[in-house]
């Protein structure tokens, strides 16, 4: 490699450092480390470190072909080192606070969506309920009304009916029946007073 080459590969290293320190904070803000073991952790690990490589071997690939030399991984550590003593604490606090501005805006959205999309829907839906209730009240009434116009006729005339056939039975015979109407009537006001001695 010639200097010009070196000199790159060196910075380049040095930068890849520094992203692997903040690739590695920002890895463990979203995904906090627990005492405990477990697969699911083990192999987020696994593929946080296998990106990490792949875009380091690319950036290396870009720089100097991929030639791999021992003076490469010190660039890495240097880098890893300059990001942990210099720039950890400030990126750490930019994180957070953009953290808080995606949330706070997160929060904003919602509220309007909620403000213009989901209340308006509420407040049609009620009303179209309302309207609903009333409209079918309305309608049944009116069917109601017409029914009992319809069947006026017939009543006059089963009522009708029912004199001519009162007036022709025997005074007798209408005198046995009203007594078996007490009688049937006995069982049923029993029952009567039972009902109304448990609604007490």
């Amino acid at each position: 490699m010639t200097l010009n080459v070196q000199l790159y590969t060196i910075l380049a290293m040095i930068g890849s450092g520094i992203w692997i320190g903040i690739a590695m904070d920002t890895y463990h803000r979203f995904l906090p480390r627990n005492k405990k073991w477990n697969w699911l952790r083990f192999i987020n690990d696994i593929i946080f470190w296998i990106l990490q490589a792949l875009l380091i071997f690319y950036v290396l690939l870009q720089v100097n072909h991929g030639e791999v030399r021992v003076i490469i991984f010190l660039a890495l550590l240097c880098g890893f080192a300059a990001y942990q003593s210099l720039f950890q604490s400030i990126y750490k606090r930019l994180l957070e606070r953009l953290i808080r501005i995606v949330i706070g805006l997160y929060k904003i959205i919602r509220n309007i969506i909620f403000i213009l999309l989901i209340q308006p829907v509420k407040v049609i839906l009620k009303l179209l309920l309302t309207l609903s209730k009333m409209v079918g009240s309305l309608l049944l009434s009116i069917l109601l009304f017409l029914s009992g116009i319809l069947l006026f006729p017939f009543k006059r005339i089963g009522s009708f009916i029912f004199q001519r056939i009162r007036k022709m039975i025997p005074i007798n015979i209408g005198t046995k029946l009203k007594g078996k109407a007490g009688i049937l009537k006995k069982p049923t006001n029993m029952v009567k007073d039972w009902i109304g001695k448990f609604r007490r």
